[in-house]
């Protein structure tokens, strides 16, 4: 997902790390090589072999002072987009600043992505300067992904040697759904049939009611006179105002109505991709989960990170207790529509039948199950797809 944001910066280093040396096993075999060499040129009477004794011990000594600084300066990591999306590729930043005088000299770098170590070679950092490096990864899965630790390195030639420190904790950032150009109809295409955009009906649309008895302090504007001559008093226009159309979308996150886990993975991107357009249509949404784990109230597109980060978190299981009817979930959220997405083992079908008095229309998406739309009675929406992309319009998946 494109964005113009500031990276991300998700771990920073004020002071250089403490460092540890170790020692190879290669180190280990020349040590135990010098007296071996010192014993036979002794008892042997070849000086020469005494003098090959010494060159371990010179080679050692050199390797440790190849490696005596600790690697590198500073470090500071940032990602970019600063909203990652999964299955979308990301950058990973890697700033190394030099506070020293000398340069830091070439260092290997070890970090980690959700695990998985990647190798980085810093080059060289001239004195009161600071370079950045990058690489590129995907994350695969949404939810959670931990970042680092970055492990900084540097060796001397022969092997005889490293130094190890710890340049960056461990970091946790969000990965969200992926946002689909889903159908306009899995929107609120009834939106203009309601009563307009968001923003003129906030303010109340004053839509007549009925008629009733004038009571004092009713504005005289008010009077009906036509009816008021008719039944012989005062009969003042009762107002109302038109609700606003307000779309509430229930994710079934109970493991059991998906045939697998990658079912549950594109109902996440349904639900992501309906609550944006719902949004970028003008229209507040409601969003729930039957687990009860989401409650998310979203009114402006500005706001839509709160949904995809509520969805970033949320993670299929086993329901033990029954979900409230999607009767109660409309009432309390005050919406005009609903949009249940869910697979196609779900028990929640007669939830929203019953639920169909309440509201214009429902719509049903059954992820994982081929079919396409029906309308199997008024008002009642049915989506049975087998991934999220199947609910975009061909035109828009074509690119025509």
């Amino acid at each position: 997902m494109a964005t113009t944001e500031e990276p991300l910066v998700v771990s920073a280093s004020d002071e250089e790390p403490d460092s540890v040396r170790e020692v190879s096993s290669r180190t280990k075999g020349l040590l135990i090589s010098v007296p071996v060499l010192l014993a036979l040129g002794f008892l042997l009477g070849y000086p020469a072999v005494v003098a090959l004794a010494l060159a371990p011990i010179l080679l050692i000594a050199v390797a440790l002072f190849m490696v005596g600084r600790r690697p590198g300066g500073n470090l500071r990591r940032a990602v970019e987009p600063s909203q990652m999306t999964h299955g979308e590729t990301a950058t990973a930043l890697i700033t190394s600043i030099n506070n020293r005088v000398t340069p830091t000299g070439v260092v290997e770098a070890l970090d980690r992505i959700a695990g998985q170590p990647v190798d980085i070679l810093i080059p060289p950092v001239a004195p009161r300067r600071q370079l950045t490096v990058s690489y590129r990864f995907v994350p695969l899965k949404r939810g959670e992904l931990h970042l680092g630790p970055v492990t900084l390195e540097r060796r001397d030639p022969w092997g005889l040697f490293v130094r190890r420190a710890n340049a960056s904790a461990e970091m946790t950032v969000l990965v969200h759904p992926k946002v689909l150009p889903v159908e306009v109809s899995l929107a609120g295409n009834r939106i203009g049939q309601e009563g307009g955009t968001a923003d003129r009906d906030v303010m109340g649309s004053n839509q007549f009611s009925t008629l009733r008895e004038y009571v004092i302090g009713d504005e005289l504007r008010q009077i009906h006179w036509r009816s008021s001559a008719r039944v012989g008093k005062l009969m003042v226009k009762q107002l109302v105002d038109n609700p606003l159309p307000r779309a509430l979308i229930v994710l079934d996150n109970d493991i059991r109505s998906y045939r697998n886990a990658a079912d549950f993975e594109e109902a996440v991107d349904a639900a992501a991709s309906i609550g944006s357009a719902i949004v970028r249509a003008g229209l507040p949404v409601a969003l729930r989960s039957t687990g009860a784990d989401i409650g998310v109230e979203i009114l402006r597109v500005e706001d839509l990170t709160r949904m995809l980060d509520a969805l970033a978190l949320c993670d299929p299981r086993v329901l033990k207790v029954p979900p409230p009817a999607l009767r109660q979930v409309l009432l309390a959220t005050k919406s005009t529509s609903y949009f249940l997405v869910t697979g196609p083992s779900t028990g929640l079908i007669p939830s929203a039948i019953a639920a169909l008095g309440l509201v214009g229309e429902g719509t049903v998406v059954r992820m994982g199950q081929p079919g396409g739309l029906t309308r199997p009675r008024r008002g009642l929406v049915f989506r049975d797809v087998m991934v999220c992309r199947d609910l975009v319009p061909p035109s828009v998946a074509t690119g025509t």
